[in-house]
């Protein structure tokens, strides 16, 4: 019995709240806060935008707030569009990882032939940022049901002022 319950708790951590809701429930309403929204746009044309959402169960009046992750790229010669979302016990984690690794480092290079990757995972998206000798890379993967998709993913090498963009949506949260 005791495995079971365990079994069924990791389980539920490895599916955030909203999709969890969003699967099991018969009738949503999805609410999207346009104000507050991170879009980042890669060099040939991949964007993945970070829209606060708010989804009512309509019938049992539950309520999940969440970031919903919107994501287009170019995979094998198509458009590959994927939504994931990330919990709000969440967001701590990824504001914390933006403003010790990636915000102050955005402007720094390694030595020749030498790189640094700092990368956080949530239960949906995983973020992977790289300081090089010529150039700096922000990644960001969906998870594909168990595993992170590491053939369509997003990514760009210039960064400037969206992860402080990214920052704002994150801490308009009140985790």
């Amino acid at each position: 019995m005791v495995l079971n319950n365990s079994f069924l708790i990791a389980q539920n951590t490895t599916t955030t709240k909203a999709r969890t809701l969003l699967e099991n429930a018969s009738l949503v309403k999805i609410a999207k806060d346009w104000n507050t929204t991170a879009f980042l746009l890669s060099g040939n044309g991949e964007t993945v935008s970070f829209i606060p959402i708010e989804i009512t169960d309509l019938k049992t009046n539950e309520v999940v707030q969440a970031l919903q992750v919107e994501m287009t790229t170019n995979c094998r010669g198509y458009k590959y569009f994927e939504i994931s979302y990330i919990d709000v016990d969440e967001i701590e984690g990824i504001v914390k990882y933006l403003e010790t690794y990636v915000e102050p480092k955005m402007s720094k290079r390694t030595d020749l032939k030498k790189s640094n990757s700092y990368v956080y995972k949530t239960k949906e998206i995983k973020i992977s940022f790289t300081i090089g000798y010529s150039t700096n890379k922000l990644e960001v993967y969906c998870k594909n049901k168990e595993d992170y998709n590491e053939q369509c993913f997003f990514w760009t090498e210039s960064l400037s002022s969206k992860a402080q963009e990214l920052l704002t949506v994150l801490k308009s949260f009140n985790y």
